[in-house]
């Protein structure tokens, strides 16, 4: 019954990675893949900082805080980057072929996604296979 539920989800995960990934296009997923890793870097740094308040530790809030000033300008480079080469997927020609390498890369975000369930689920105890 657990490997059935456990293919459902992957399932219904591949389905809608691929179907999102299509819709964006392969700029769209690498834009968004981007962000989710600039906003998930962007709350270790703010953790720690809270932590070195904590501890005292005015050298690692420095570090912290000056990573997270370079990480907020490396975003807004990539954004300068990415804005043009968003709206040149728009055109015709390469719209067809940035929709299918957007659903391809759906696919890939579901097989890390898919398996990084797996591995919490097994560190969980919860076994599927």
């Amino acid at each position: 019954m657990m490997k059935l539920i456990f293919a459902l989800i992957i399932l219904l995960l591949f389905a809608w990675r691929i179907r999102r990934g299509f819709a964006n296009g392969i700029m769209g997923e690498i834009v968004t893949i981007v962000s989710g890793a600039v906003a998930l870097i962007c709350v270790v740094l703010i953790f720690f900082a809270v932590t070195s308040v904590r501890a005292k530790a005015m050298s690692t809030l420095t570090v912290c805080i000056a990573a997270l000033i370079l990480l907020g300008i490396l975003f807004r480079v990539c954004s300068l980057i990415f804005s043009p080469l968003l709206a040149l997927s728009n055109i015709s020609i390469i719209e067809g072929m940035n929709k299918i390498l957007g659903a391809f890369m759906g696919a890939v975000e579901a097989c890390v996604l898919s398996g990084l369930l797996y591995y919490g689920l097994e560190y969980a105890g919860v076994f599927i296979f």
